[in-house]
């Protein structure tokens, strides 16, 4: 599993943290790697992600996932053959809330690649939402497993 984060005040970056904190307690094997250090070329082996983004301004990526947001938009890497899931982080008081998130998204989809959870927005009080949105990703990875035995 690789977690990408963009981030600008570091909510992004927690929440990702979490998510790995939990892939650790859960055993299953992750990579966290913030969006400006992640290669295009890295989606060609990937299998799955979970992308966790903020929003900026009108909709607008975190300054530092402003090249890899602009890349996956353009589909400028190869992903048809990864799942994902897409996490955003925005302010519903803002016309595009979470609005990266949703381009992410949309991009992706567009792209040929797989969501394995619908998207979640969330808004400044977000911590329950994230944790029930992670306890249900978790919850069905252990259904699947079970279903792949014997």
């Amino acid at each position: 599993m690789h977690i990408i984060f963009g981030t600008m005040t570091g909510n992004a970056e927690d929440l990702a943290d979490r998510f790995a904190k939990r892939c650790e307690q859960e055993n299953l094997p992750y990579s966290l790697t913030s969006a400006d250090n992640w290669p295009m070329e890295k989606f060609q082996s990937a299998k799955r992600a979970v992308l966790i983004f903020s929003t900026w301004g009108e909709g607008e990526p975190p300054d530092d996932a402003i090249d890899f947001c602009e890349s996956v938009y353009d589909q400028k890497a190869e992903v048809a053959h990864l799942e994902y899931a897409v996490v955003g982080l925005g302010d519903t008081s803002y016309d595009d809330f979470c609005g990266c998130a949703r381009r992410l998204d949309e991009s992706l989809k567009a792209a040929g690649a797989t969501p394995f959870s619908e998207r979640l927005e969330l808004d400044i009080d977000f911590d329950d939402d994230f944790d029930a949105w992670t306890d249900k990703f978790f919850s069905s990875q252990k259904v699947l497993s079970q279903s792949h035995q014997g």
